[in-house]
This record gives C-alpha cells, structure tokens and sequence, in this order.
C-alpha cells in the first residue's frame, strides 16, 4: 500500500511531497505516530495525542476498505528524521490528520 504525503526534513525544514510504501504505523511513547516505510535510515514522525492516534487508526481503516492504490494523508505535517531521533513538538501536538484513498 502507498502512503501520500507531504513531508518536512527536520533539519534543514524543506517541504517536498513524497509517496511511499507504507508497512505500518504505530504510536510512541514520546508523543508521535510513527510510519513503517521502505526507508529503513528514517522515521516519518506525526505528532499527536493518544487520543489523535487512535482516531486516525480508524481513519486509515476506514480508506484501506476502499482503497484501490494507496492513502492520501492531509490536514498534518509528516516530519522526516533519522532513524530513532525524537524531535521536541509540543506545540504542534493536534494537527488534524485525514486519511483518503486513492
């Protein structure tokens, strides 16, 4: 399954639009939902509440049942960084997340 996004590199801030293959998606104990992709050197970091986590887990549920392609992600920045860096993001906890198929 492809994932659409639009990504932020953490450390220089460059914005770029990526497609990848989407493994999984999980939640941390650090405040961030973090994407499984192909790229085994970075972590794709949403920051979010629990609560966000899980109404976003039902999203994607939701458009896999339709999906033909992949899954379009709007409305919340995806922050790029190196494998197993945390960024300091709390006041970009609550972006409100959606999920479309494609």
């Amino acid at each position: 399954m492809y994932l659409s996004f639009s990504c932020i590199e953490a450390l220089s801030g460059e914005s770029n639009q990526e497609i990848l293959t989407l493994y999984g998606i999980r939640y941390n104990r650090n405040g961030f939902a973090v994407l499984s992709t192909e790229h085994r050197a970075h972590d794709y970091l949403l920051p979010m509440k629990a609560d966000q986590y899980a109404e976003l887990v039902i999203e994607i549920e939701k458009a896999l049942a339709v999906a033909k392609t992949g899954l379009k992600l709007t409305g919340g920045s995806v922050y790029r960084v190196r494998h197993g860096a945390i960024l300091p993001m709390e006041d970009k906890l609550g972006m409100p997340y959606r999920v479309e198929p494609f």
